[in-house]
């Protein structure tokens, strides 16, 4: 039986679905190991964007003062993202000057120091370290890795130098913005969108309800079903931090940084292959306040099935990148037990933030 399902006054409703996708937002935040942080813009409208009307930047610990950096004369076009990465790619950079990852990061294995035996996962499997020479330099191979890629995915660098301008230094106790011209307005009406909360500094980082880290060494991926920002920001004050809108992924997490899904985008509900191939008939035709799809199967119930998998492929992701934190777990802890190497050893060949290391090693010991 075919199913005939009415769209009354179809323009009306159209608007009401897009209604809140009229204005850029931040779709992605990556703050990783040393100088590895970017932020994705997205436009959800259907029509191109000049981004030299807009900034981003921070309110640094707490603060209520931005520091914002102009994007490019450049259009953003329709359904597509612009990737901004601070400036850091001399592969001869340490400490502060780290270079931001490129895929071609060189990896061994880990050897206890005292054996020199492989280090192995608790089910096995080998573990690898990023490798460095004697002055603390990254070394480099030939083989590209895509999920280690964050100078690749960049379509536009910032701030060089800190002392000029350190709008994109953001380390996870700072209010991260998109704002609508270089300076904020005194009410904060042309703040577009926030992650973390203008005015609270959160210590280390924001917190989940779990307690965990929410903004320092992780990725945030903005859900599909996200379609504005939480700007504006009236009188630059915010009471809490939307969390719940995005998907939060581990450190230096930036394999799908570049593109992004939004319900925003009509081809984004007409995905899948399977409704792709629907049959349908739209009456009458023309029309002024009705219209009528006929279809030889339930659109909506093929619309839904489209976003379960969806759904079904990001819990398998994030299985996946759980498995991967519990194996980095026990990396540590053997590095640690087992080649009696100390936090900040352990923090460098892993490539770790060391209070993270810090906090596993302290966990363990209170489980003992």
């Amino acid at each position: 039986m075919n199913k005939i399902i009415p769209l009354i006054i179809f323009t009306f409703t159209t608007l009401g679905i897009f209604a809140q996708c009229d204005e850029l937002f931040i779709s992605e935040y990556v703050e990783g190991y040393g100088n590895n942080r970017a932020l994705e813009i997205y436009n959800p409208t259907n029509t191109a964007i000049d981004l030299s009307a807009y900034s981003v930047g921070r309110f640094s610990n707490g603060g209520s003062s931005y520091v914002g950096i102009a994007l490019p004369a450049q259009n953003l076009e329709p359904y597509k993202t612009f990737v901004a990465v601070l400036d850091k790619r001399d592969s001869t950079g340490t400490g502060l000057e780290t270079p931001i990852w490129n895929g071609y990061q060189l990896w061994d294995y880990c050897t206890d120091n005292d054996t020199g035996d492989t280090l192995l996962y608790a089910d096995g499997d080998t573990i690898f370290c990023v490798q460095y020479n004697s002055d603390g330099l990254h070394l480099y191979g030939t083989e590209y890795n895509e999920w280690l890629d964050l100078e690749g995915k960049a379509n536009g660098f910032f701030c060089p130098v800190y002392n000029v301008n350190n709008a994109m230094y953001f380390n996870g106790n700072d209010a991260v913005a998109l704002v609508k011209g270089l300076t904020v307005n005194g009410d904060g009406s042309n703040v577009i969108d926030v992650v973390g909360v203008i005015g609270e500094d959160p210590g280390d980082s924001w917190v989940g309800a779990d307690g965990g880290w929410l903004t320092r060494d992780k990725t945030l991926e903005r859900k599909s079903d996200i379609q504005i920002g939480t700007g504006p920001v009236v009188g630059v004050v915010q009471d809490t931090f939307a969390y719940v809108e995005y998907n939060i992924w581990g450190k230096n997490s930036f394999y799908g940084i570049g593109e992004h899904d939004c319900t925003c985008d009509p081809d984004f509900m007409v995905a899948t292959e399977e409704l792709n191939q629907i049959a349908f008939n739209i009456f009458p035709n023309p029309t002024i306040t009705e219209l009528w799809i006929e279809a030889e199967q339930n659109i909506e119930q093929e619309r839904r099935k489209a976003e379960q998998n969806i759904e079904q492929e990001r819990q398998k992701v994030e299985q996946e990148r759980r498995k991967a934190l519990e194996k980095q777990k026990q990396s540590i802890l053997n590095m640690y037990h087992k080649a009696n190497l100390n936090v900040v050893q352990i923090a460098d060949i892993l490539v770790l933030d060391i209070v993270f290391v810090q906090q596993i090693i302290d966990e363990n010991i209170e489980k003992e």
